[in-house]
């Protein structure tokens, strides 16, 4: 079912294409990043049915630190999408950066309350991820703004998790130190696509830095082929090859990686357990 992730590609903050039409009921995922927070809604069957995005800071390494800013960013992009739809969107769910939860879920849960959800699930990212990819066995890298959460999966379970604070605002950091730019021009051109052969060069210790993060991780699991690549940093075309080549294995990147964990996050209110994945691809290793 890849066609759910191009689907959420392609209306992603396109109210113009949100289809709301026979759906009898709607879920909605939030996921608070650093850099940005995606709110996806899947009808009873998974059919994602409205996406929005909005960039904020909010998070640092991990945590919410800005507590009012978050809650009104999700707020209005609840409200935008109500605004289309026809029909009440009342359940809804959030995730967290492994080994955080003391932090998150609390927080993470009045925030939807605020944006008037009834939260029905509030896991980790990885394991969101997964509900996506339904890998059996292998690994799960999802590299956000501000962190590297590694899953390990075994039988369909996942067996370790760990978090580290390196991600795609350390990448913008030293791009920004070495164009004497501001942090956020360097965003800008990290992330165009343009740009790509003359950014990999400068944030490559960066990059070698997650490589690193993610080998601590794996050390004792021995065997493993191949890792799953997901998270907005991952949207930097060339990050995954250097991360598997670094690691020797290969680093498996799924279309639209940065959608990837918010819409787990929204699969995850139908009760899912990864056993039915939307790609049509595995990374199992």
């Amino acid at each position: 079912m890849i066609h759910a992730v191009r689907k959420v590609k392609e209306i992603l903050n396109r109210p113009a294409q949100w289809d709301f039409s026979d759906a009898q009921t709607l879920y909605a995922g939030v996921d608070i990043g650093t850099y940005k927070t995606i709110a996806i809604v899947v009808d009873e069957k998974g059919e994602p049915r409205a996406a929005a995005l909005r960039r904020a800071e909010v998070v640092r390494s991990g945590l919410i630190l800005d507590y009012v800013g978050a809650l009104n960013l999700v707020r209005e992009l609840m409200e935008e999408i109500r605004r289309h739809c026809p029909k009440p969107i009342e359940k809804g769910a959030t995730s967290y950066p492994p080994q955080t939860e003391s932090g998150n879920i609390e927080t993470t849960k009045y925030i939807l309350e605020g944006a008037e959800l009834d939260v029905l699930k509030i896991l980790d990212e990885p394991s969101a991820a997964n509900l996506v990819l339904g890998i059996k066995n292998g690994a799960i890298v999802d590299v956000g703004g501000g962190t590297t959460g590694i899953a390990v999966i075994k039988n369909g379970k996942v067996v370790r998790t760990s978090d580290e604070a390196t991600g795609g605002v350390h990448l913008s950091l030293v791009l920004a130190g070495h164009l004497r730019v501001s942090l956020e021009e360097a965003e800008k051109i990290k992330t165009n696509r343009d740009m790509n052969n003359s950014v990999l060069p400068v944030v490559r210790p960066v990059i070698e830095k997650i490589s690193g993060i993610v080998e601590s991780s794996l050390k004792d699991f021995r065997g493993m082929k191949r890792v799953c690549m997901v998270g907005g940093t991952c949207e930097l075309a060339g990050l995954a090859g250097i991360v598997g080549s670094n690691l020797g294995l290969e680093a498996f990147q799924p279309e639209a990686p940065q959608v990837i964990t918010p819409l787990g996050i929204a699969l995850s209110c139908l009760g899912g357990n990864g056993d039915n994945p939307v790609l049509g691809t595995s990374a199992d290793g």
